[in-house]
């Protein structure tokens, strides 16, 4: 998605980045995402990769979600991008785009 790599690099500056995905219910794709994350974010250390079976388990202060079914248990900040499949979904913070997540966080400026 345009502007992820340049947010993701943003946001480690003021914060511990976690990339977090329910994958075990399809566990032929753990390689393929953790393959993935290496070619487009190799900044993102693997100990801050979280290949899970719910996201319910993870106790952050923020996530960022396109899927309210991960946002709505959650007990921290929720911010939720917005895809075709959310847009009438309306108890969440929404960002459109990274710059968005960037403008949510107030770290946009350099």
């Amino acid at each position: 998605m345009e502007g992820a790599v340049e947010a993701v690099k943003k946001l480690q500056q003021t914060y511990d980045v976690y990339v977090v995905s329910a994958a075990m219910e399809f566990p032929n794709s753990l390689i393929e995402k953790r393959n993935w994350l290496k070619k487009h974010f190799p900044f993102i250390d693997w100990r801050n990769i979280i290949l899970c079976g719910s996201k319910h388990i993870i106790n952050t202060d923020y996530m960022i979600d396109d899927h309210p079914k991960n946002l709505d248990p959650f007990k921290g900040e929720t911010l939720l991008f917005e895809a075709f499949h959310n847009i009438k979904i309306k108890n969440h913070s929404r960002a459109k785009n990274w710059n968005d997540v960037l403008n949510y966080f107030d770290v946009n400026s350099d």
